[in-house]
């Protein structure tokens, strides 16, 4: 179980929120392993209540967080205090910032003062989706635990029963009328790992 990506310091991407091709792989390794309800539990606090964008592109983290830190160093803006009055230089709090392959990342000062580079995909910016953190979560468990798709009745019923026991949300009326979580599925679907 991972906890989140592995990037170097200064760079700080919560990737179960933010990196579809990791999640897709940590999903993987969790269903294949045996992980405790707490274990999962504490991987699905770290996504949080709120809508979201995931990356959806082929960079991996480690690459995207090279690309922005080397963008950011050939502009003077990576030392701390460089890069904190950069980010305030027009009243904001953050910047947007293109890396190599077109994708627009978000660049915000983070709390940690070992990782004060704190990124996110820009919004509603080329190569991401924006979802709803109980979609994500939704999509998460139901992968995991390996849903038996044979009808879709029993296909509801099982995510029912996530939603409602593990996740403390309400239950969908039906697969179909889930719109995000089938294109979710749909998105993932086409990411190769």
């Amino acid at each position: 179980m991972i906890l989140n990506c592995n990037i170097p310091p200064p760079v700080n991407l919560n990737c179960w929120k933010h990196h579809a091709g990791f999640i897709k792989e940590q999903i993987h390794l969790i269903a294949h392993k045996k992980i405790s309800e707490p274990g999962l539990k504490k991987i699905l606090l770290t996504i949080g209540e709120s809508q979201m964008d995931i990356y959806l592109g082929k960079l991996t983290s480690t690459q995207i967080a090279k690309g922005i830190t080397e963008t950011l160093k050939k502009n003077f803006k990576f030392k701390l205090n460089n890069y904190s009055k950069w980010l305030s230089e027009e009243k904001k709090d953050y910047k947007l910032l293109t890396i190599s392959d077109k994708s627009v990342w978000t660049l915000r000062l983070g709390k940690d003062q070992e990782r004060y580079i704190h990124i996110h995909p820009g919004r509603c910016s080329p190569l991401t989706i924006r979802v709803k953190s109980s979609t994500l979560k939704t999509y998460i468990l139901s992968e995991v635990f390996s849903i038996d798709k044979e009808t879709k009745q029993d296909e509801l019923m099982y995510i029912n029963k996530l939603r409602v026991g593990f996740l403390n949300l309400p239950p969908l009326k039906s697969i179909s009328s889930s719109k995000g979580l089938l294109r979710l599925r749909n998105l993932f679907n086409d990411i190769k790992v």
